[in-house]
């Protein structure tokens, strides 16, 4: 399993009752050898089990949201393409501002 950071651009649903499945969009960015930005957007498919525990309605509430998604790779020989498959919910990246989070108390001792 690796984890994927990137922005979740859609989940499209698929397939019919028994045959249902599901394909989260993530877009990634990352530099090449030159320095150059690199952006790709990965299909991430949702099977079985996971299908049918909803697990890809998590993504659903995060379109537009960065976040690291858990996925495991396999290779397609007959089309000879990479394949990325859903392993687990998504972990959002939460912006820490300056507002944001407790506040320190100040202790008053005498």
């Amino acid at each position: 399993m690796i984890i994927v950071k990137g922005t979740v651009v859609g989940v499209v649903d698929k397939g019919e009752d028994d045959k249902r499945w599901a394909i989260i969009g993530l877009q990634t960015s990352s530099k090449d050898r030159d320095g150059l930005d690199v952006v790709q957007t990965i299909k991430v498919r949702v099977f079985g089990d996971a299908i049918k525990g909803g697990l890809h309605n998590a993504y659903r509430q995060q379109v537009g949201a960065e976040v690291f998604a858990p996925v495991t790779i396999g290779v397609n020989d007959r089309y000879n393409t990479v394949e990325y498959l859903l392993a687990g919910i998504p972990l959002r990246i939460q912006d820490v501002g300056s507002n944001s989070g407790p506040k320190p108390v100040e202790s008053k001792t005498a």
